[in-house]
C-alpha cells in the first residue's frame, strides 16, 4: 500500500535548513619565487645569530648556528636566483610586485633578509674560523649597504604611496617596508666598532640614528593605521592571523639598535653626553617592552585563533619569527646594558619559542611546496 505524504505547507517550505557546519579553510595557492618569501630569510638568519649568542645559556645550540646560518645563505641565494630567473623569464613578473600593494609591502622583507644574512655572518662565522673574519666583515659591509638602500627605497616608497592612498586597505603588513631602516640601524652599529676611520665610525652611526628615526615615525603611523582599522572596520583576515606579530618586530628591533647605539657612541661621543644617551637608551627600551606586552597578548590571541579556525598557510606564517627574534635580541641588549637579571631570562625564553615557530614554519613551507609540486 502506498502512502501519500501530505503537501508541505508554505512555511515549511521556507523554513532553512539545518546549519551545516562551516567548511574549513582552503588551501591557498602558493606564490612564486619573490618578495613574499624573503621572511623566511629573515628568520633563519636571525635564529642563527641568536643560537650563537645563547650557546653558553643553551646547551648544543651552539653548534647549530653554523648550520642554521648555511641554510639563510641558501635560502637568500636560491630566492634571488630563482626570482631572477621568474623577472627574465616571465613578462611584467617585476612590475606586478611593484603594482600590487599586498605584494611591493613585502620587498622590505627582501632588505631586511639580506640585512639579517650579512649580520648573521658577522656574528657566527669569525668565533667559527678566525681566519675567516676579515671575509665576514666584508660580506657584511655589502650586505648593510645593499639591505640600507634597497630598505630605504622601499620605506619612502610605501610612505609615497601612503600619502597618494595607493597603498590598498590599511593592514599590519604595511609595517614590512617600515621596519627595514630599524634593521640597518642595528646592524650597521655592530659595523661601526671594525671601521678605524673616526670620521668614518661618526659617519656610519649618525646615517644608523637617522634610519631609526625614520623606522620609528613611519612605524607609528603606519601600525597606528593598522590597528584603528582591524579594530574599528575589519578585523584581521584569518589567513593574515600571523601579521599581528610584526609590529612587534619594530619593539624589538628598537629596543636592539637603541642599546647598540648607545653602547658604541661611548667612543664617539663626550663622555658626559654618552652617559645620558646610554640612560635615554635603556629608557626608551623598558618603555618600548612595556608597550610590547598588550601587543604580544594582541598576537596570541589571533594566532591561536587561527590556528584553531585551521588559518591556511602562506609565506606569512613566517611573521611568526623574525618579530620573536627582535624581542630576543632586543631583551639580551638591553640585559648587557641594565644588568638587570630578568632580561637574560626573558631573551633565552624568546630564543626557545623562536626555535619552535621557526620549525613550524619550515616544516609547513616544505610540505606546502612538496604539496603544490605533486598536485
Amino acid at each position: 500500500m502506498t502512502t501519500t505524504l501530505p503537501p508541505r505547507s508554505a512555511a515549511q517550505s521556507a523554513a532553512p535548513h539545518p546549519a551545516s557546519p562551516a567548511p574549513r579553510p582552503t588551501a591557498l595557492p602558493l606564490p612564486p619565487a619573490g618578495p613574499q618569501w624573503f621572511s623566511a630569510v629573515m628568520g633563519t638568519s636571525i635564529l642563527a645569530t641568536l643560537l650563537h649568542l645563547h650557546a653558553a645559556d643553551l646547551p648544543g645550540v651552539g653548534a647549530l648556528a653554523p648550520v642554521v646560518l648555511v641554510l639563510a645563505w641558501v635560502l637568500l641565494l636560491g630566492l634571488s636566483a630563482s626570482f631572477a630567473h621568474r623577472v627574465r623569464t616571465v613578462p611584467g613578473a617585476l612590475r606586478s610586485t611593484i603594482t600590487n600593494p599586498a605584494v611591493a609591502a613585502t620587498w622590505g622583507t627582501v632588505s631586511m633578509g639580506i640585512l639579517a644574512a650579512g649580520s648573521a655572518t658577522l656574528t657566527v662565522l669569525p668565533d667559527l674560523v678566525p681566519r675567516f673574519a676579515p671575509f665576514a666583515l666584508a660580506v657584511d659591509e655589502v650586505t648593510w649597504l645593499v639591505g640600507t638602500g634597497l630598505g630605504l627605497v622601499t620605506s619612502i616608497g610605501f610612505a609615497i604611496a601612503l600619502r597618494k592612498g595607493v597603498a590598498g586597505e590599511p593592514s599590519l603588513i604595511w609595517g614590512l617596508p617600515v621596519v627595514a631602516p630599524m634593521v640597518s640601524a642595528t646592524t650597521g652599529t655592530a659595523l661601526v666598532a671594525h671601521q678605524d676611520d673616526p670620521t668614518i665610525r661618526a659617519a656610519l652611526l649618525i646615517a644608523c640614528a637617522a634610519c631609526f628615526a625614520l623606522a620609528l615615525i613611519l612605524g607609528l603611523i603606519v601600525f597606528g593605521i593598522g590597528y584603528h582599522y582591524h579594530w574599528r572596520t575589519a578585523p584581521v583576515p584569518l589567513a593574515a592571523s600571523a601579521s599581528t606579530w610584526i609590529p612587534l618586530g619594530i619593539v624589538g628591533q628598537s629596543t636592539a639598535a637603541a642599546q647598540a647605539m648607545a653602547t658604541q657612541a661611548q667612543g664617539v661621543l663626550p663622555p658626559d653626553v654618552a652617559a645620558r644617551v646610554h640612560s635615554a637608551a635603556m629608557a626608551y627600551g623598558w618603555g618600548m617592552l612595556a608597550v610590547g606586552i598588550p601587543l604580544i597578548a594582541c598576537a596570541l590571541f589571533v594566532t591561536i585563533r587561527g590556528f584553531v579556525r585551521h588559518m591556511p598557510f602562506t609565506p606569512g606564517w613566517w611573521a611568526l619569527t623574525f618579530p620573536i627574534g627582535t624581542l630576543a635580541l632586543g631583551t639580551h641588549l638591553l640585559g648587557q646594558a641594565s644588568g638587570h637579571p630578568l632580561l637574560p631570562a626573558a631573551s633565552i625564553a624568546f630564543t626557545v619559542t623562536l626555535v619552535g615557530t621557526w620549525t613550524l614554519c619550515a616544516v609547513a613551507s616544505v610540505r606546502a611546496v612538496a604539496c603544490a609540486r605533486t598536485a
